[in-house]
């Protein structure tokens, strides 16, 4: 084969394999460039992997934190309830300070009746016992009236009884009316 024929040939092959060169330089900078964007995913996908990791362990530490506030609302809630059962018991507490002080008020209250009565009794007494002493001074007084008359009645009664030794129709009379004097003062002695 001669040198023309080759250069021809070649020359032909040439102008035949151009399309195909130009398509490979397409392909391969399209290659390029696929690898470049695979290169730039694979460094994406790594990014939102560490990312998806990181979400990750944020939703554990969130869940984590979600559990910790749930255990968190029951104590709250039991505290809350023990509040409660606390505020009833001071509210029954009150009341029951409330009856007692309203009962310890009755009783000052009938007290201070019953020491005003008590006064007012102890003023009567002291009253009756001022009229008991007086009538004790009058008794006394009386007494000594009374004993001055029995002995005057005893004085006459015996000179009565030797005056009527001499005459007995005459004592029986005046014996009746001595006795009946003693009736009389008998009746104006106290008992």
């Amino acid at each position: 084969m001669s040198q023309e024929l080759k250069e021809l040939l070649r020359s032909v092959l040439q102008e035949e394999l151009k399309p195909v060169h130009d398509r490979l330089e397409r392909l391969e900078g399209a290659v390029g460039h696929i690898r470049q964007d695979v290169s730039q995913l694979q460094q994406d996908v790594s990014q939102l992997q560490k990312e998806v990791t990181q979400l990750q362990e944020g939703q554990r530490t969130l869940e984590t934190t979600v559990s910790q506030i749930q255990k968190d609302v029951a104590q709250l809630q039991e505290g809350q309830n023990a509040l409660q059962r606390d505020v009833a018991q001071l509210q029954e507490g009150q009341r029951t300070l409330e009856t007692t002080v309203s009962q310890i008020q009755k009783d000052i209250i009938q007290l201070q009746e019953g020491q005003q009565i008590v006064e007012h009794e102890m003023a009567g007494m002291k009253q009756m016992q001022e009229r008991i002493l007086e009538e004790l001074r009058i008794s006394k007084h009386n007494q000594a009236l009374i004993l001055n008359d029995v002995t005057n009645i005893r004085k006459s009664v015996d000179v009565t009884v030797s005056h009527l030794q001499r005459r007995p129709d005459v004592m029986f009379d005046k014996l009746i009316d001595h006795e009946k004097e003693i009736l009389n003062l008998k009746s104006k002695m106290p008992n």
